[in-house]
């Protein structure tokens, strides 16, 4: 579960990163009629999160 949580998040990130060129260029997004940032970025960014927290040891005790 860490494992994927980890790469929910950096892939996570490495969207929200792409969606803040994107705002700071003022392109819009390339999927019509959905905001900057996109939902699903913020989607992986916080099943990630999750996931992370519920995997880790600090969670169990």
């Amino acid at each position: 579960m860490l494992t994927a949580s980890k790469w929910l998040i950096i892939i996570g990130g490495a969207l929200l990163a792409i969606d803040a060129i994107l705002i700071v260029a003022g392109i819009p997004n390339p999927i019509p009629g959905w905001p900057l940032p996109c939902p699903i970025t913020l989607f992986l960014l916080g099943l990630g999160l999750l996931l992370f927290a519920i995997g880790s040891k600090a969670f169990k005790k």
